[in-house]
């Protein structure tokens, strides 16, 4: 069994070492129910703790925060004093309630719990110590306070696990925080808190046994006189309370006063883990501010390119997920990352690249520094790049890519499309004939591109509240708006082409989709001729393309076996499956009226959505905005929409 660690390791550790170590609390047993060899506790509660260092510490008493997996596994016994090879009974129940968590015990029908449950029965034991592990620690910072009105600076674990209680004999001094039962056990995963004993006062400065009882220089502040009477007995209890409330003012002038020059945390925990009294402190601060212009080493762990991207994309997924944006597979350690608030993320960052101090940064200090590292720079791109293209890719709202055609531009300058005018049948050449040339056609259409795009910033409001929608839930929501603009102007292009029966591109009878008014609109785009006017492009229906008015009625048209409009169910519909139904509720707000059908694209051009080289995704870039204490960001897209051919669509004004 490992041997338990003593107070110098302890005071020894490092804050994120301090952070995961398991710890206890002291609680009180209840009223024995005798029937039912039972007993209740109330074993944790809100109420704020001093922890050995002097901070403040909460434990969260939800069903949220609290896992009690162990218990649900059948797996955490009840025990005394801690000895694991003295099981005396299981826990029944584990529940929150009112802020505080309460757990029921059953006795087991041994000849050791027997005897346990008739001390506890009679009152002689009334003494239990909880076991516990923090998994995720929330920090409020100085200045700050929680929702719920915890002032900072204060750790509020949101997420702990029971895994052990014991009945014991000597309970521990709940006023020191994280409880703790005497005498102190073997071991406790490995892991042990130490204890502060009957026989300590502070920082691991024992009392021999000739002292205890006598008058020291803590007992003084109890018994100023240094007499102790026979009507007057000395109270360890008193003297004991006395030492530890002394102990945490002195830690806590001391970090006061670290927090007001800026101190590094080696220099201040030195100080109370050595006992420097306060004057003392007060002297040498001197010499540390003096020496301080001394330039600070900052040390990068070794770490490649590889790694970098690997904890960087962990960062982001996990961002993502905690943002409610769905990832596939999302990268290794995002679920881990996923429960990090902005700040644990950027306090992770810099402590990696060797940074000092980071942990006695306020939520300001902390902004100003992560916004100077590349890396947390670089995540917050890497994550408002993700929202974006899920955000752009992910839009099922939007059907204009079903009949539109897809073109490319090299610059901004207006480009023309022209049509061949002319006979476009090749002719015969005779022998030593020459060529005939095709002709361009005096119609053209222009087709220019233009620039969308919208800006904001990521503040430092916005870090400090953890606001996510900034990072993860407005990309992908400006991403998808790019898209629906483009579905919005390219049915605006459908509706505003010139429709006439000259152009043979108007139904002359308006009506609703049916059998005889598809058949006539149907026919109108076989019979469209060339620009010569000599021949029929015998152009196919593809789609039908209609408001959400004509949906129902679309369905029934294009989807039955027989014929709606016939008299009997033997009539054959000759439409069924012939056209793909495209419906948009953006015809709904131009023409809740008219529909239209196209040609397939490969037979004639219709409307082109064009893209800068062919980019359809929106380009994304950021830059540190100095007057602003934010990073700017800015999202633009170059497209363009053209009309290019009205012989590929026939309209009916409908209804």
């Amino acid at each position: 069994m490992p041997s338990k660690l003593n107070d110098e390791h302890y005071r020894n550790m490092s804050r994120d070492e301090r952070m995961n170590i398991p710890r206890w609390r002291s609680a009180a047993l209840g009223q024995f129910n005798e029937e039912n060899r039972t007993v209740e506790m109330s074993f944790a509660s809100e109420t704020p703790c001093l922890d050995w260092w002097g901070d403040k510490e909460i434990l969260r008493c939800n069903d949220e925060a609290m896992n009690t997996e162990r218990f649900a596994a059948g797996v955490m016994p009840i025990l005394f004093n801690h000895k694991r090879d003295a099981v005396v009974g299981k826990p029944t129940r584990i529940w929150t309630e009112s802020g505080r968590a309460y757990a029921e015990i059953q006795f087991a029908q041994t000849e050791e719990a027997e005897k346990i449950m008739g001390l506890v029965k009679d009152g002689f034991i009334r003494g239990v110590s909880v076991g516990y592990r923090v998994n995720e620690w929330t920090l409020i910072e100085k200045g700050h306070k929680s929702e719920d009105g915890i002032e900072g600076p204060a750790w509020i674990a949101t997420r702990w696990e029971v895994f052990e209680a014991s009945i014991v004999t000597v309970p521990a001094d709940a006023s020191v925080g994280v409880g703790r039962s005497l005498p102190f056990p073997d071991d406790f995963e490995n892991n042990i808190v130490p204890e502060r004993s009957s026989g300590e006062l502070k920082g691991g400065e024992k009392m021999s046994a000739d002292e205890k009882g006598k008058p020291t220089e803590e007992k003084r502040d109890v018994n100023p006189t240094g007499v102790a009477s026979a009507a007057s007995p000395v109270n360890e209890d008193e003297i004991r309370a006395a030492a530890q409330r002394k102990e945490r003012q002195r830690c806590t002038d001391i970090n006061a006063l670290c927090d007001k020059f800026d101190i590094e945390s080696e220099q201040r925990s030195k100080w109370i883990n050595d006992g420097t009294n306060v004057e003392t402190v007060n002297r040498e601060l001197l010499e540390v501010l003096s020496t301080r212009n001394a330039a600070r080493v900052s040390v990068k762990p070794e770490m490649g390119a590889a790694e970098e991207d690997k904890l960087r994309a962990a960062y982001r997924d996990g961002l993502a997920l905690r943002a409610g944006i769905a990832i596939a597979k999302p990268a290794d350690g995002a679920e881990k990352m996923r429960g990090m608030s902005q700040r644990d993320i950027a306090r992770d960052i810099l402590m990696r690249a060797g940074e000092k101090d980071v942990l006695q940064l306020n939520a300001d200090e902390l902004f100003v520094r992560a916004m100077s590292s590349s890396t947390y720079s670089d995540l917050l791109n890497a994550t408002v790049k993700l929202s974006m293209s899920q955000g752009y890719a992910e839009v099922v709202d939007t059907t204009f890519e079903a009949w539109t055609v897809e073109g490319t531009l090299s610059d901004f300058k207006t480009a023309y499309r022209y049509k061949l005018g002319g006979a476009q049948e090749p002719e015969l050449i005779p022998e030593n004939g020459e060529f005939t040339h095709a002709k361009l056609d005096k119609e053209k259409t222009a087709v220019q591109l233009g620039t969308d795009g919208i800006a904001w910033n990521y503040t430092r409001q916005l870090f400090i509240n953890d606001d996510l929608d900034i990072l993860a839930k407005f990309p992908y929501r400006f991403a998808a708006a790019f898209k629906r603009k483009i579905n919005r102007l390219a049915y605006t292009a459908l509706a505003g082409i010139t429709y006439s029966s000259a152009n043979g591109n108007l139904a002359a009878k308006a009506g609703v989709p049916s059998t005889e008014t598809l058949s006539a609109a149907r026919q109108l785009l076989r019979k469209q001729k060339d620009f010569s006017k000599k021949y029929s492009l015998n152009l196919n229906a593809k789609y039908l393309i209609i408001p959400s008015t004509y949906e129902t009625t679309a369905e029934q048209l294009l989807r039955s076996l027989a014929d709606p409009a016939g008299a009997h169910s033997g009539v054959a519909n000759v439409f069924r499956n012939s056209l793909d139904i495209v419906v948009d509720t953006a015809l709904d707000d131009i023409n809740a009226n008219a529909w239209y059908i196209a040609a397939a694209k490969n037979q004639v051009e219709g409307i082109e959505i064009s893209y800068l080289n062919g980019n359809k995704t929106p380009i994304l870039e950021s830059k540190d905005s100095f007057d602003t204490l934010a990073r700017s960001f800015r999202m633009y897209l170059d497209f363009g929409i053209a009309a290019l051919d009205y012989r590929g669509f026939v309209k009916n004004t409908g209804k």
